[in-house]
């Protein structure tokens, strides 16, 4: 009787066993993926506040390599676009960030701040009041 009880319990335990899911190898990779582009955002980060902005593009690069819908990598990466003074690169990186995410308030601020630096007044306002009707409240 003791016997049966313990192999009940066993194919019970070994049935249930079976149910936990694994990750699938797609799963795997993605969220390796997701890890390798967290790191190269920090990676740029930490490179552009060395002033290392070439370096920190590279960065960027490779996080869109990755995902090429990142509003984050293109903000970033538009922003060490501009301290290196490719304007022409920078804008398109800053603006492509706004149209993967329309309502990125910050991605308004730093087109902003790029636009003024150029003397582009008018069209910095409006990026600065888009960038107020999506901040966070």
């Amino acid at each position: 009787m003791i016997s049966h009880v313990v192999a009940v319990l066993l194919t019970l335990a070994l049935t249930a066993g079976a149910g936990l899911a694994q990750p699938s190898a797609s799963q795997v990779v993605k969220e390796k993926s997701e890890v390798a582009f967290r790191e190269y955002l920090k990676s740029g980060n930490y490179l552009a506040g060395e002033a290392k902005y070439q370096d920190a593009v590279a960065a960027y690069r490779k996080a869109l390599s990755i995902n090429p819908d990142s509003h984050e990598a293109y903000s970033l990466l538009g922003a060490a676009l501009a301290q290196l003074g490719d304007n022409r690169e920078a804008e398109a990186a800053l603006r492509k960030a706004v149209a993967l995410k329309p309502d990125y308030a910050e991605g308004y601020y730093h087109l902003g701040h790029f636009l003024k630096s150029l003397n582009r007044h008018a069209e910095a306002e409006e990026a600065f009041r888009k960038a107020k009707q999506y901040q966070r409240r």
